[in-house]
């Protein structure tokens, strides 16, 4: 079966219907206010980043705890929003509700500023992940080799170089200097 094209006309009552047709299309998708958005996917500069961040996380107390950073995972949230954060963490427990049919939402969503995404869609989205219930969101912007780091949609951080980046309250152990998950090399 071949994935229909979207248009920008195309609209959908509610966050179920649009997650059935978007289960049946080529490219990722999310559903905002009853808006189509497509998706970009992680692009292959953003893997070494998201090497580095793993590697940081597995010293963490939730790591040892079972709890995973996973990579574009559809979040439907409270408020009927579709959301599909470039990286975010589940605990154990959230994995194995959503192998059952549930939609947990993360605790930290991460995600990597874009050139498609205006202010205005990183504002709707960082507004959607606190209404439901996300404590911490990162946006990496990998061209500057920062982060904006938010605790609420009103408390913001930017940080950059020797900065301290936290996902405190939710994860006091899992912290780094900036410029350590933009090392260009493994080794």
């Amino acid at each position: 079966m071949t994935a229909t094209k979207p248009t920008t006309a195309k609209r959908f009552s509610n966050v179920n219907t649009f997650e059935k047709w978007a289960n049946r299309q080529e490219s990722g998708y999310e559903f905002a206010n009853k808006r189509i958005i497509e998706k970009s996917m992680i692009k292959n500069y953003e893997l070494l980043i998201i090497f580095w961040l793993n590697e940081i996380f597995a010293g963490t107390s939730a790591s040892k705890g079972k709890g995973k950073l996973i990579s574009e995972v559809g979040v439907k949230l409270p408020k009927g929003n579709f959301r599909i954060p470039d990286l975010a963490f589940f605990t154990s427990q959230q994995i194995e509700s959503a192998a059952h049919g549930q939609y947990p939402v993360p605790g930290l969503a991460i995600e990597f500023l874009s050139d498609s995404e205006g202010f205005a869609d990183v504002e709707n989205k960082i507004n959607d992940y606190f209404e439901s219930g996300v404590q911490v969101v990162w946006y990496i912007n990998p061209l500057n080799e920062s982060i904006y780091c938010y605790r609420s949609a009103k408390q913001i951080e930017y940080l950059h170089g020797d900065d301290l980046c936290s996902a405190s309250p939710l994860m006091p152990d899992f912290e780094f200097m900036v410029k350590d998950i933009f090392k260009k090399t493994i080794n």
